[in-house]
């Protein structure tokens, strides 16, 4: 059986750090990417920091609030791992902060709440993977190079990668949206659920489709998530247009149009597919 980690009793930190690196040997990551690592716990950031030195990662780990920030505006950070239950500060608002000053970085929560609630909030809000406690080191590595991967695939795409339709600018390449020249902050599951609507612009998706296109084959969720998801993107996007881009087409789904050129259901052609963000971190 795969070990597991989480929250441990009080026990050497050295023979812990021994077991970690025992249930590693079979992992090779592509390393080097530089991970900041926010937790409470300081036994869990030492078990943490010896994974991803394991991994070639470098890492820097932080209890307090203002030092993780901090580290975020001095340094360039490729992935942040947190947790946001902690007595030391509010993660839920870290983690939106974290968003808001580096909106490329990739966020993955390792939280000992395991609801579906709190799982499901998290990844509609601002994270882009979720991992529970305790934990497999192996599966973990695993979704850390997965999501970093794709982090990197994104920024190499180029050019091609910049859709423009009206007033909306999505650029892969930089991981964001620009509205009327404003540049809006979208999470990572948004700006992919804006890209799938606009690689596939005038054609009706159904909540279904848009889970599938957006977030992977292996994404398992309601069509409550798409229609949060929606409202979000809607929210943060139409203060700056003139017009609604985003259509609900009833008993069908949505699809990204501008009102001027809105295009009859039975004119709908065949669906472009989006490379998912999510769907190599679940199945790695």
């Amino acid at each position: 059986m795969p070990m597991q980690m989480g929250t441990y009793p009080e026990r050497s930190i050295h023979l812990v750090l021994i077991l970690a690196q025992v249930s590693l040997n079979a992992i090779g990551g592509d390393g080097v990417a530089t991970v900041l690592a926010i937790d409470n716990d300081s036994l869990q950031l030492e078990l943490l920091s010896s994974m991803l030195k394991h991994d070639r990662h470098e890492v820097i780990v932080a209890v307090q609030r203002d030092v993780a920030l901090e580290s975020l505006r001095s340094k360039v950070i490729d992935l942040v791992i947190v947790e946001p239950v902690s007595s030391r500060y509010d993660g839920t608002r870290l983690c939106h902060e974290i968003r808001q000053l580096s909106p490329e970085t990739i966020i993955l929560v390792l939280s000992e709440k395991g609801g579906e609630e709190d799982i499901v909030r998290s990844l509609l809000s601002v994270a882009d993977d979720y991992v529970t406690k305790p934990f497999s080191p192996r599966e973990l590595l695993a979704r850390i190079q997965a999501l970093l991967r794709r982090s990197s695939r994104g920024r190499d795409r180029g050019q091609e990668e910049i859709l423009t339709i009206g007033d909306v600018e999505l650029n892969l390449l930089q991981m964001h949206v620009l509205v009327d020249g404003v540049r809006i902050a979208l999470t990572s599951r948004e700006l992919w659920l804006l890209n799938a609507l606009m690689k596939n612009a005038g054609r009706v998706l159904s909540r279904d489709q848009l889970m599938r296109l957006a977030w992977g084959e292996q994404f398992i969720g309601v069509a409550k998530t798409v229609d949060v998801c929606i409202q979000r993107v809607r929210k943060k996007i139409s203060p700056h247009l003139k017009e609604a881009y985003i259509h609900a087409v009833r008993g069908f789904g949505y699809k990204f149009e501008i009102e001027a050129c809105l295009t009859p259901i039975s004119e709908i052609t065949t669906l472009i597919t989006v490379p998912p963000l999510i769907a190599e971190a679940q199945s790695a």
